[in-house]
């Protein structure tokens, strides 16, 4: 009997060192099964240059993670698993000490298992931003071949400018936004209605993505009269891919669409920016990349 307690410590060790792990695992799949909402993305999105390679290393880094992983936890694991082999069941004994340690692994185990698992929907955001963002691009390319120039991620003042399309008779900002749809399923599902003040999903409203559009048209305007000295008109534009937009009002002060819709952007209305003016305009959005 007593040659089992050296083992079954060994085990314990390793079940409390392992515990904060499997917390976040379930934790992780719980979130995930409770919330059912679906990718508003539908179109499969091209690739970018250099994509495949991207993924390649973004692998290989994951690869090397896990080894570095290894190779801090190994020692500790091996040591512990060592000295509790040279425990008898008569030296051992579970005291204060041993009651404080094994507070603080909890402790330090909760702590790291809720920090994780908000990184990992940060991250999520993230990547579903990147998506949308990139789907938004693929739709804009289109507006080349129509004389359009058009420009993504730019950097301003502490934050970016997903897209600038410099049309023919006007300058459009676009900032998209990942909305991601409900589990049910039908046409009122992916629908989001206008009405020229806020965006009405289904099941919530929001008001703030169409403030920030606002302020980040103001901002481009700004930035443009100070480098060419001329006033141009740069209209505020929301990209919602994967949603059916509706807008019930006839002249919004934001143009909410889904961005299949851009072709718009292209028709100067019987407006032109004259050319010497569109290149000056297209020099000031490059100069910004070169903050960035």
């Amino acid at each position: 009997m007593n040659a089992l307690v050296p083992v079954l410590l060994v085990l314990v060790a390793l079940a409390v060192g392992l515990l904060p792990v499997l917390f976040l695992v379930s934790w992780v799949w719980w979130q995930r099964r409770r919330d059912a909402r679906r990718s508003p993305l539908t179109d499969e999105l091209m690739h970018l240059p250099g994509e495949q390679a991207q993924r390649e290393a973004d692998r290989l880094m994951d690869v090397a993670d896990e080894r570095m992983l290894i190779a801090v936890l190994i020692g500790p694991m091996i040591l512990a698993a060592w000295s509790l082999q040279k425990l008898g069941a008569r030296s051992f004994h579970f005291g204060i000490t041993e009651a404080v340690l094994l507070a603080l692994v909890l402790i330090v185990g909760v702590w790291a298992t809720w920090s994780a698992s908000k990184v990992l929907r940060a991250r999520r955001k993230y990547l579903e931003g990147r998506a949308a963002e990139r789907a938004t691009a693929q739709a804009l390319a289109s507006l080349v071949s129509k004389g359009c120039a058009v420009y993504h991620d730019i950097p301003a003042d502490k934050f970016n400018l997903d897209h600038v399309v410099v049309g023919p008779g006007a300058v459009f900002m676009i900032e998209t936004k990942s909305r991601r749809k409900p589990a049910t399923r039908g046409k009122a599902s992916v629908a989001v209605k206008f009405n020229g003040e806020a965006l009405e999903f289904p099941g919530w409203r929001e008001t703030k993505m169409l403030e920030q559009a606002r302020a980040q048209t103001r901002w481009l305007s700004d930035l443009l009269y100070r480098k060419t000295g001329e006033r141009v008109p740069v209209e505020p534009v929301l990209a919602l891919p994967g949603w059916y937009v509706t807008c019930s009002v006839p002249s919004p002060n934001v143009h909410v669409i889904n961005p299949k819709m851009c072709h718009f952007m292209a028709d100067g209305k019987g407006k032109q920016i004259p050319e010497p003016q569109r290149r000056r305009i297209m020099t000031a959005i490059e100069e910004c990349y070169s903050r960035g």
